[in-house]
């Protein structure tokens, strides 16, 4: 073998254990969201058992998303899906451990750990048919991060790296655009260990290499959309603000979106409690806080005593950090961080041991606070996880309930269509355990959106993926008429006899008085 396979061998070998270990982390910490094929109320409901991305995909700028597909042969499956996103996560991890030589430790095992069995991971796979797309992109953005963190050696080597590191980060983007976060997150916690042991010179040097990464793969992002943009024949979405997205309306709001950035990242990390209901949430928190505020103190008096500039960047640094973990909302204006965009506020909390030194004390203190929410957090996503089993059964029930109700009074050979009006989980029946009301919104099953389109493609993925039954549902507009009326209204909910009644040739299923 040459140099370069033997290095590929070595570094394969070396990553096996801690990957073998990240996919066991996975399968036994979502056992029962695998193996009951638990999936969430929304998208995740609407395409269970085959689902390859097309021009909507394209239109949000997510277009590699349908060859990611394809090569899957389009197949939706729970607990393969969620077994690949292991595998990616569990290498993407890795890479992170060997560039910030963190191997043989058991932080590095810690925080595998922590980057799978955690909210924002969870309710990823509970959208099993895209779950892998969302690990391809942070799988890029990782690998993004460590060809840009690269030693720089000549021009043409620092050019070539750029250019790798650029395109890398904007296949990241295309995938999932959300996960520039992580990059800035990695860049970040990079710089401010560089600081510790480089001149600042050298950091800001590598400081200006990780901003062209992030400029240079944003261009090739646009540039790739663009293309499969004019291939598809079709324009940027709407959704979410994705048309008007554009370097000039990025600088015009560039000091209101930074304001943002910031206040989501306390929002969603401290009022939320990293979103997560669970009891005692305040007390964890308060203690990661206070471990990460003497971390950063710690070495900010040391590097001031060592050099102002270098006290001065690391100060900087960390004060940047909440706006690298949302950075998303900088470029999405008006954009605000939920449960799929928050991984880069995750991991800046989870990085801060990397600054650990030496030091015995501050090593065990390091360990001590991953623990603790490597524990915190994995009780929150198997508190999700009852959830949405509860949740999926409740649902399943009073489904399975009506259509025999429907069978046995020979209605639907009476109507044209169906229609289930209000959402379950409203039903006075139906069982909401302390897990469930603890849990985050999108393991709480049965409280989806009652527009008339979410609801009626939630109730269809309801009946075909949990009871097996293909029924046809009436259009938008009829519904949108329907739940208007003065008939909708003054009928009872099921149970009670008459929530089931045919209106206007319309079998009409009235589940709760909410839609």
């Amino acid at each position: 073998m040459n140099k370069q396979q033997t290095q590929l061998y070595t570094w394969m070998k070396s990553s096996l254990s801690y990957v073998i270990f990240a996919v066991l982390a996975g399968v036994i910490v979502y056992f029962s969201l695998m193996s009951n094929d638990l999936v969430n109320h929304l998208d995740g409901i609407w395409h269970p058992s085959n689902f390859i991305a097309g021009d909507w995909e394209i239109s949000l700028g997510r277009g590699l998303q349908r060859y990611a597909d394809r090569a899957r042969f389009g197949l939706v499956s729970s607990a393969w899906n969620s077994v690949l996103v292991f595998l990616l996560l569990g290498i993407a991890d890795y890479v992170v451990i060997d560039r910030f030589q963190l191997k043989h430790t058991v932080y590095a095992y810690l925080l595998i750990f922590a980057t799978i069995a955690n909210p924002v991971v969870c309710e990823a796979i509970t959208y099993s048919y895209m779950s892998v797309n969302f690990a391809l992109a942070y799988f890029f953005a990782v690998s993004a991060f460590a060809v840009a963190a690269g030693e720089l050696h000549s021009v043409r080597g620092n050019i070539l790296q750029l250019l790798c590191g650029a395109v890398l980060f904007g296949i990241s983007m295309a995938f999932y655009q959300a996960y520039i976060c992580v990059f800035a997150v990695l860049a970040g916690y990079w710089l401010m260990k560089e600081l510790t042991l480089k001149m600042t010179k050298e950091v800001l040097q590598r400081l200006g290499y990780f901003a062209g990464t992030f400029l240079l793969g944003g261009l090739i992002y646009l540039l790739i959309t663009k293309l499969l943009l004019l291939r598809a024949g079709i324009e940027m979405a709407s959704y979410r603000g994705a048309s008007g997205i554009s370097l000039l309306s990025v600088i015009m709001n560039l000091p209101t979106s930074i304001v943002t950035a910031c206040k989501e990242t306390y929002r969603y990390a401290v009022n939320q409690n990293l979103s997560m209901g669970l009891e005692f949430s305040s007390i964890v928190i308060t203690l990661l806080l206070i471990g990460m505020a003497a971390l950063f103190l710690r070495h900010a008096i040391r590097l001031f005593r060592e050099s102002v500039s270098k006290g001065i960047c690391f100060v900087i640094l960390i004060l940047l950090l909440p706006l690298m973990a949302s950075i998303v909302c900088v470029i999405a204006v008006g954009s605000s961080i939920t449960g799929l965009m928050a991984m880069g506020i995750l991991m800046s909390v989870l990085l801060a041991g990397v600054l650990a030194d030496q030091h015995r004390a501050e090593t065990i203190g390091t360990i001590a606070l991953l623990t603790v929410l490597s524990w915190y957090l994995v009780s929150t996503v198997e508190n999700d996880q009852i959830a949405l089993k509860e949740g999926t059964v409740a649902t399943n029930q009073i489904a399975d309930n009506a259509l025999a109700a429907m069978s046995e009074e020979g209605l639907l050979t009476q109507a044209d269509c169906v229609a289930f009006v209000g959402r379950a989980a409203e039903n006075p029946y139906f069982y909401k355990s302390t897990a469930y009301e603890m849990a985050n919104d999108y393991a709480q099953f049965g409280r989806w959106s009652t527009d008339a389109r979410n609801n009626r493609v939630t109730w269809n993925g309801i009946l075909t993926t949990l009871c097996g039954i293909q029924l046809t549902f009436c259009d938008d507009e009829t519904y949108t008429a329907l739940i208007q009326s003065e008939t909708i209204a003054e009928m009872p909910c099921y149970p009670a006899e008459g929530y089931l009644e045919i209106v206007d040739g319309v079998l009409v299923v009235k589940i709760s008085e909410l839609y």
